[in-house]
C-alpha cells in the first residue's frame, strides 16, 4: 500500500465513507503517518527484520575510524544487538575451521577417543574448555546511537572481518499494511480532527449537530487498545538466570 492510498483509506474511515462533511487535509494525515512510523519502528517488533553487516578489517585501519573510533552505518539500522568479529583457523589441532569454544567442545566430544581414567580425562577437558574463553575474544564493546546512524568501537580494535547483527526498517509501503498501524493511524487522525472541530461551534445542514466529544472519546480509547495489543505481541520470550 502506498502513502497516498493509505490517505484515502484514513479520510474514509475520518467521514465514515462520505457520510460526514469533514476530513483532515492530506498534509496533516501525511504528518500524522510519518510520525507514527517512527513510533512502530522503535516499539513494534513486526516493523523491523534482522540484517547482517561485514565491516571489512581495513576499515579499522583507516584515519576516518581512529580519529573517532565510529562506523557509519545504513539510516534504516534501528538497534545493533551485536559486533563480533569473524575468526577462522585453528592453531591448537582442532579440526574444525572455527575456532570458537562451542565449536571446539562438539568437535572434541565426538572424535575424540575414551582413553585412560575417563573421569579425570573429562574433568580436565572441561578446565580446557573453559580456559578457552579466555583466548577466545569474539565479541566486542561497541555503542550504537539510532539518532547518529553509527556505531562506537568501546573495545579493543578489531583485527579481523566484523559481523553487524542488526535490525532495520522493514519497507514503509509493508508496514503500512499493518492491521495495529492503520488502527494506529486512524486513531490519532479521528483525535487530530475532533481538536480541529471544537474550535467552531456550528451545526450541519437542517440543524444536525456531531458529537465530536464521543468521537474524540472513542478514538483515544482506541488508541490505548491498540497500544496495549503492541505491548502484548512485544513480550520477551527469554530471560538470564544468575546462580
Amino acid at each position: 500500500m502506498t502513502k497516498q492510498e493509505l490517505i484515502n483509506k484514513v479520510n474514509r474511515e475520518l467521514d465514515i465513507s462520505f457520510a460526514l462533511p469533514y476530513k483532515l487535509h492530506e498534509e496533516e494525515i501525511e504528518r500524522i503517518i510519518d510520525k507514527a512510523s517512527q513510533w512502530f519502528y522503535e516499539n513494534y517488533k513486526e516493523a523491523v527484520e534482522i540484517q547482517y553487516f561485514i565491516i571489512r578489517s581495513t576499515e579499522f585501519q583507516k584515519p576516518e575510524f581512529k580519529k573517532t573510533r565510529t562506523i557509519r552505518l545504513p539510516e534504516d539500522v534501528v538497534s545493533v544487538y551485536e559486533v563480533k568479529e569473524i575468526k577462522g583457523g585453528s592453531l591448537i589441532g582442532s579440526i574444525d575451521k572455527d575456532f570458537s569454544d562451542d565449536k571446539l567442545i562438539a568437535a572434541e566430544l565426538y572424535l575424540t577417543p575414551f582413553t585412560g581414567d575417563a573421569l579425570v580425562f573429562r574433568t580436565a577437558q572441561f578446565q580446557y574448555w573453559d580456559l578457552t574463553r579466555a583466548f577466545i575474544a569474539e565479541w566486542i564493546r561497541y555503542s550504537h546511537n539510532r539518532l547518529t546512524h553509527s556505531v562506537k568501537i568501546l573495545g579493543r580494535d578489531p583485527h579481523n572481518d566484523v559481523l553487524l547483527t542488526t535490525y532495520i526498517k522493514i519497507p514503509e509501503e509493508n508496514l503500512y499494511e499493518d492491521y495495529y498501524f492503520f488502527e494506529y493511524v486512524v486513531n490519532k487522525s479521528k483525535i487530530s480532527l475532533a481538536n480541529m472541530i471544537t474550535l467552531f461551534d456550528f451545526n450541519l445542514i437542517g440543524g444536525i449537530k456531531v458529537n465530536i466529544s464521543e468521537i474524540k472519546s472513542q478514538a483515544e480509547s482506541g488508541l490505548e487498545k491498540t497500544i496495549q495489543a503492541i505491548n502484548d505481541v512485544n513480550l520477551s520470550d527469554w530471560f538470564f538466570i544468575y546462580h
